[in-house]
């Protein structure tokens, strides 16, 4: 393990539910694993509250604040944009992570550019593994869990994510084009009850065919039939 000097940890929050269980995660790792650290809370419309609240209780906690709902992407890029860390710990707090994964990943931080966590056992819902299989062909990825909306990167790779009007999820995208660009990236076991999957819209990934950052990669068509075959399935029975 290398010691990480500076963490600067970003957490997307559209919502309150989970922000101060994500928080306090987040803290006690941080203050295990790194030298100093600073906590940014991307807060949507339903966060606004609670996020200032915590960012005026908590030492070392900010908060950015939207008037309107916006996508992990958007909160992100908006709120890397004040780091001042060498690196950043990126979470999403509508996805519950435990301390000891978060823990995990910073002890396996050995001076690459992007650590991402791949959850074991590997989940076993079917329309997951569909959506998976579907963004790693249109990101031209070999990132085993790219719905796992957790990451550990240099800084410098900021000027990687999406902008707002990217559909992937914003931490598989970083992956995708890290990894294009021959950034040293690694992937580590994580526990799989620790947080749940990122989800995006049938449609979203209908759209990503088109606009994914790999758009010489060949759609997943037969993937992208399942999707669709399963989703009216489920609606169906509902």
């Amino acid at each position: 393990m290398s010691t990480i000097n500076a963490l600067s940890i970003v957490i997307c929050a559209a919502s309150d539910t989970n922000l101060e269980q994500v928080l306090n995660a987040a803290q006690i790792a941080a203050t295990r694993y790194s030298a100093s650290y600073e906590i940014i809370i991307a807060a949507g419309p339903a966060a606004t509250n609670s996020a200032a609240r915590l960012a005026a209780t908590r030492p070392l906690v900010c908060a950015t604040y939207h008037s309107q709902p916006r996508r992990m992407s958007y909160l992100l890029r908006d709120a890397c944009a004040l780091v001042s860390g060498d690196l950043v710990l990126a979470l999403d707090a509508t996805s519950p992570v435990s301390t000891l994964a978060l823990e995990r990943l910073l002890a396996a931080y050995n001076n690459q550019d992007m650590l991402v966590g791949v959850r074991t056992p590997a989940p076993t819902d079917i329309l997951q593994q569909a959506h998976t299989a579907l963004l790693r062909q249109v990101l031209g990825s070999d990132q085993s869990d790219p719905l796992l909306p957790l990451a550990l990167f240099r800084s410098e790779l900021i000027d990687l994510l999406p902008g707002d009007g990217e559909l992937a999820p914003p931490l598989a995208h970083l992956y995708a084009a890290a990894r294009r660009r021959k950034y040293v990236i690694n992937q580590i076991a994580l526990p799989a009850q620790s947080t749940s999957a990122h989800r995006t819209s049938l449609a979203d990934l209908a759209a990503l065919i088109g606009q994914g950052p790999a758009r010489g990669a060949r759609p997943a068509l037969g993937v992208l039939a399942v999707v669709g075959s399963l989703w009216l399935l489920l609606r169906r029975r509902r």
